[in-house]
């Protein structure tokens, strides 16, 4: 592990934090424009579903980093799956 280099888990947390406050100003806006003109935005409604179903897909556990060790040795023994063999 190298120093000022941050883990997949820290990633996540922060990424989890920032969606979460993108979440709750992009509520708070929409309720605002619905103050001021009486009708929600179809575009502003959109992303804030898509902006909740990438939180809760990480806040479920759905969405975690991954492991670069398996990933790695997966991928080796792909490849030596894939070289022919000298007989």
């Amino acid at each position: 592990m190298s120093l000022n280099r941050a883990t997949p888990e820290q990633v996540l947390a922060a990424a989890r934090v920032e969606l979460s406050r993108t979440l709750k100003l992009l509520i708070a806006f929409q309720n605002r424009l619905y103050r001021e003109t009486g009708d929600y935005s179809d575009d502003l409604g959109s992303a804030i579903q898509r902006l909740e179903f990438l939180l809760h897909g990480i806040m479920a556990g759905l969405i975690s980093p991954r492991d670069e060790k398996t990933e790695i040795a997966k991928d080796r023994a792909a490849a030596k799956s894939d070289r022919p063999r000298i007989q």
